[in-house]
């Protein structure tokens, strides 16, 4: 076999995703490929020790060297322009909610359907195959077998980021997925069926469609003018036992599910409060309400946005540059835990 004289970009690998049906199964027919314009790839190695042993001298025996290539925590991370051909899979997953507009109650409890033996709905996307598909640019690339799939994904952290000087405020995702099952590697991903994506104006969303002043809040303070912000949401996973092939038994959430927003707002009149209210720590049930949206609230198919009703300030800071401004971060409260109030709403 002949060197190669070729060199690929990291921009000319290409991610697809599927919702699963079962714990354990890896689904690659009907999958959606998505905009991507970086990849974090996962760990591929496995488990290794490499420690020295008694009675192995001074040098590493290779009797004494250990490799399993399951047992460990795969985490993999993604980001690019958001569309909602795709970006609502990724919702449903973190959130747990099946449809939009997706919303966070304050007695929040994770799914308890994955498990081993248990059926999933593919429409609700509780849990993910991830494909990460090898150039296919010219002659010399690589082979069609040379794909990375992991299969149980979990969404453990997403956000949406947007900046008025870049692009009009076009919303950007990111997303870190994790799984417990071996990635499977060297798969033909020509057997895969995918649908490209289409990156159409009418599938993305945009900072520019809040112009609505009344509908411009951190906590209370309305008619900000939003020079960037990013909505972040962090669940966490937990896999639990060993089945069959490594894959694990049961996978839940962590302890917490977090909803934050940090905003970069002009320094004016309206957004100088946000100071004292942050000094004298008013924001709640009253005063607290943050939303940023085209709509007074968030509404499937009608607007987009995102919606704390009841928030708290976490950090207020006057921010210099091209103009003064004020750096603002909140976070989502709820209302109780024995309620099934509101207290997170997001609509693409």
């Amino acid at each position: 076999m002949a060197i190669s004289t070729v060199a690929f970009s990291p921009k000319e690998f290409r991610v697809a995703i599927q919702a699963q049906t079962a714990l354990g199964t890896a689904i690659t027919d009907g999958m959606q490929e998505i905009n991507v314009d970086s990849i974090t790839h996962g760990t591929l190695g496995g488990i290794n020790n490499y420690d020295l042993k008694s009675g192995g001298g001074r040098i590493l025996q290779d009797e004494h060297y250990f490799h399993q290539n399951s047992d460990y925590i795969s985490e993999i991370s993604i980001s690019g322009i958001y569309s909602t051909e795709y970006g609502g899979t990724l919702l449903e997953n973190i959130t747990g909610d099946t449809a939009e507009v997706f919303t966070i109650a304050s007695n929040y409890e994770p799914s308890q359907n994955i498990k081993t033996g248990a059926s999933l709905t593919a429409g609700n996307s509780e849990l993910l195959t991830l494909a990460v598909l090898p150039p296919k640019v010219g002659a010399a690339t690589p082979s069609s077998t040379d794909g990375i799939v992991y299969k149980d994904c979990v969404v453990t952290s997403f956000s949406w980021t947007g900046d008025m000087t870049d692009n009009g405020g076009l919303v950007k995702y990111s997303a870190t997925l994790k799984t417990y099952s071996p990635v499977a590697l060297e798969v033909d991903s020509d057997s895969f069926t995918i649908a490209a994506y289409e990156m159409t104006a009418a599938q993305t969303i945009s900072m520019s469609d809040w112009q609505t002043p009344g509908n411009r809040v951190i906590c209370g303070q309305a008619d900000v003018l939003v020079n960037s912000f990013a909505m972040n949401l962090e669940n966490d996973a937990v896999f639990i036992g060993r089945g069959a092939s490594g894959v694990p038994e049961v996978i839940s959430r962590g302890a917490e599910f977090a909803a934050t927003a940090d905003i970069n707002v002009k320094y004016d009149d309206e957004s100088a409060d946000l100071l004292n209210l942050f000094q004298a720590a008013t924001s709640g049930a009253s005063t607290g309400n943050t939303i940023m949206s085209n709509a007074s609230t968030p509404a499937d198919g009608a607007s987009w946005g995102f919606q704390f009703p009841q928030s708290i300030f976490t950090s207020v800071a006057l921010s210099e540059g091209d103009i003064m401004a004020i750096d603002a971060s909140v976070k989502m409260v709820g209302y109780g835990n024995g309620t099934s109030t509101t207290c997170a709403t997001i609509a693409d």
